[in-house]
């Protein structure tokens, strides 16, 4: 009984050794040395508003009322009253305008005002000149905000995250997800994105400098970034489980053992 025991030993300790990871396989970019030259990245993607998007439009005026006309706040104060308006997701989606399916967005007074297949800077000169029609003082802006996505896996702190720059990196999601894990499989991260002609699928290995070439290295609004376990995950798992079945096997033999003397 005692080879027994020795035995069991030693197979936990070869277990625990073969499933030590290694850092390689947790550093990002590995063989980025020096600069990469500025034709080979890839460029952040415009973004095409389409339906069911939520915009942010503001018209400033001097006239007070035609100011207070767009804006569904009371307060006096500008930085005040938008920030009531849009500081929370919910305060986004009950005051934006929402792009029905018709690729339309319905401004007071205005009307409906095409938007769909645009870009942001597009989409605030169409709106710009439906305004100057009614208004010709005003001055407009106009901000996606449903540029979110969602980061799932092996990361520190999974959800949904709002942008509110211009673009977003995988980079950037991972840094506002807190990082990956000691578990995460950084060499095939998936991000799927819906088109509209579809879904669509990207594999980035995020070990080589090459990532930074892949069409999924800009997020686009509701891209999911998705960070698979490593296969150490599941071996520490099962490992943990056969050292435990182990340990009380080897309980019983000692006390067994020590009954029998």
């Amino acid at each position: 009984m005692r080879k027994f025991f020795l035995l069991g030993v030693v197979i936990i300790l070869a277990l625990n050794f073969i499933s030590c990871r290694s850092t390689k396989n947790m550093k990002y970019l590995q063989d980025l040395y020096g600069e990469m030259k500025q034709e080979k990245l890839v460029q952040a993607p415009e973004y095409l508003i389409r339906a069911d998007d939520n915009l942010f439009v503001d018209v400033q005026s001097m006239n007070q009322e035609v100011t207070q006309l767009f804006s569904t706040s009371k307060s006096g104060g500008y930085n005040g009253g938008t920030q009531s308006e849009y500081g929370q997701v919910s305060s986004q989606y009950l005051n934006g305008y929402q792009v029905n399916h018709k690729g339309m967005i319905l401004l007071p007074v205005i009307g409906e005002v095409n938007v769909a297949g645009m870009t942001e800077e597009s989409a605030r000169d169409s709106v710009q000149r439906r305004v100057g029609e009614y208004f010709k003082d005003a001055n407009v802006k106009v901000k996606i905000l449903t540029y979110k996505v969602t980061v799932l896996g092996e990361v520190r702190n999974p959800g949904v995250y709002y942008n509110y720059n211009k673009s977003m990196t995988i980079l950037d999601a991972l840094g506002l997800a807190g990082g990956t894990t000691e578990f995460a499989s950084i060499k095939k991260v998936l991000v799927l994105r819906t088109t509209a002609v579809g879904s669509k699928s990207y594999r980035v290995d995020m070990t080589k400098k090459n990532m930074m070439t892949s069409e999924a290295y800009y997020l686009l609004p509701n891209d999911v970034l998705y960070i698979e376990p490593d296969i150490y995950k599941n071996n520490t798992i099962n490992n943990t489980k056969f050292s435990l079945a182990l340990a009380a096997l080897s309980t019983t033999i000692l006390i067994l053992s020590y009954i029998n003397k």
